[in-house]
């Protein structure tokens, strides 16, 4: 069987993907893998890595906002299109899963003239613009959260919970402590703003470290180019982005401070850990957070209400086994367990 997977441009409709296809690995699935991408995406790198043959299309997004390259994107769109029917006709793939990105619609709508099947899966909480351009044409369609159930066709549609990947399973809370010289007394505190990083997190961390350091282990991932080097403190580590030790890290941490990315919620979910969530303002994530404060798994704040009684609270939280423990069962029971071992099921049902 041919698989071709298709997604890009940021690593959060890649993760379940690549999650899928460990699995498929793991069960020893003989089947052949092809990824269509963007061409100069971040993962591009990624995927080759994995020895999965990678094919490209241009990107041409459906903005609902004035740009000037509003101009240009029928064209892109119309090429992308195009070069996708060359690749499905190439490939010949039995069946294509997307997890919502712009660059999975034209390859998506190409493999349904083909007849090919179609899997799309829903992350988030909001459905994406391109999940909902492409649903009319899936076999099957899979949902994070069980909310979401009620955004797409009843009959094609099944709550799976979101694949997570090999290295988050694995993760080892002694190696970060080791790593990161961790006081064995303290609580450790994860702060992070997402790979690209938050001004106003970033801020506010540095407004209340004293307070902070005072009772736990801080490790503040400040985003690339973000880094403070005038800012020291005792049990502070400040570090611009993690790789392969960041599931070591969110292992060792005893409490999560974050943007409400489906990434970073999925891995949370996981590994139950209590969180304080800041979501972007004016984005999907408002509806992530929006969605967990009502399930009483996290306790969230809105960005411009970033200020000392937030520190206060974090504090106390710190200082409460009894509602970390609360928050830990409540987060782990957000999302089901399971969604990648599903998710071959379903390719091989269809």
């Amino acid at each position: 069987m041919k698989i071709l997977l298709t997604g890009g441009g940021t690593l959060g409709s890649v993760s379940p993907l690549i999650a899928i296809h460990e699995q498929a690995q793991k069960e020893n699935k003989d089947w052949d893998w092809f990824w269509v991408g963007t061409k100069k995406g971040v993962e591009r790198k990624v995927v080759q890595s994995l020895k999965i043959q990678y094919e490209w299309v241009c990107t041409a997004k459906f903005r609902r906002y004035f740009s000037f390259k509003i101009i240009l994107d029928p064209f892109l769109f119309v090429a992308a299109f195009f070069r996708s029917l060359l690749i499905i006709n190439t490939v010949k793939p039995d069946v294509i899963i997307g997890a919502g990105s712009f660059v999975s619609v034209p390859v998506i709508w190409a493999a349904w003239l083909f007849r090919k099947k179609i899997i799309i899966h829903q992350q988030d909480i909001r459905p994406t613009l391109s999940n909902k351009l492409t649903a009319w044409c899936a076999d099957k369609i899979t949902v994070s959260f069980e909310k979401s159930l009620q955004d797409y066709p009843k009959e094609k549609t099944e709550w799976i919970g979101n694949p997570v990947r090999d290295a988050l399973l694995s993760g080892n809370a002694d190696i970060a402590r080791e790593k990161f010289d961790l006081r064995d007394d303290l609580l450790c505190v994860l702060i992070t703003g997402g790979s690209s990083g938050s001004f106003a997190l970033n801020k506010w961390t540095w407004e209340n470290l004293d307070d902070l350091c005072k009772r736990a282990n801080i490790i503040h991932l400040t985003g690339h180019d973000k880094v403070n080097s005038e800012i020291k403190h005792e049990n502070y580590k400040q570090i611009e982005f993690l790789s392969s030790d960041m599931f070591h890290v969110l292992c060792a941490a005893d409490i999560v401070i974050t943007r409400a990315g489906i990434s970073i919620l999925t891995e949370l979910a996981y590994l139950s850990k209590p969180a304080i969530i800041i979501p972007m303002p004016g984005s999907h994530q408002e509806d992530n957070a929006f969605y967990v404060e009502n399930e009483k798994a996290a306790i969230v704040y809105r960005q411009d209400k970033l200020d000392d009684r937030v520190a206060r609270d974090v504090v106390n939280l710190i200082n409460s086994a009894d509602e970390r423990a609360r928050l830990s069962q409540a987060m782990g029971e957000l999302m089901k367990k399971g969604g990648r071992e599903r998710m071959i099921e379903i390719i091989e049902s269809i």
